[in-house]
């Protein structure tokens, strides 16, 4: 901790370009999402009633492939932004407490800022606010 030699107008340069980068991830995410349903939605049904695929069919093998890529890749596509989210609050909070010369606190806010997020506890808090409870 005491080799630290932090440039605060630095790091708020750094954190600007990141912050900024971080809203695009965040469209990115949210193009992907809005693709694959649509993708899943335009991929057709399967009718076993012979009535031509006017309604009433079940999800094709397509959109029952894409839904399950969906479900695979849900846990990796949560944690890049909270990795992302954590690291800036991380670097703030660390740079904000070198500042005031709290070395320690510098020093377990950057130790806090390297865990993993935990992308579970977000997936279920998300699926019950979805789900309106």
């Amino acid at each position: 901790m005491t080799g630290w030699d932090i440039d605060p107008a630095g790091v708020a340069g750094v954190l600007s370009r990141v912050q900024e980068a971080e809203r695009g991830l965040h469209d990115g995410i949210a193009m992907f999402g809005k693709g694959l349903e649509g993708a899943a939605v335009s991929v057709g049904t399967l009718d076993f009633s012979g009535a031509g695929g006017h309604g009433g069919g079940q999800a094709g093998l397509v959109a029952v492939a894409l839904g399950e890529f969906m479900q695979g890749t849900e846990a990796d596509v949560v944690f890049i932004p909270l990795r992302t989210s954590n690291s800036i609050d991380g670097a703030v909070e660390a740079t904000n407490c070198y500042e005031r010369g709290a070395l320690e606190q510098a020093w377990n806010a950057q130790r806090r800022a390297e865990l993993a997020p935990d992308v579970a506890a977000v997936l279920e808090a998300a699926r019950k606010k979805g789900a309106g409870k």
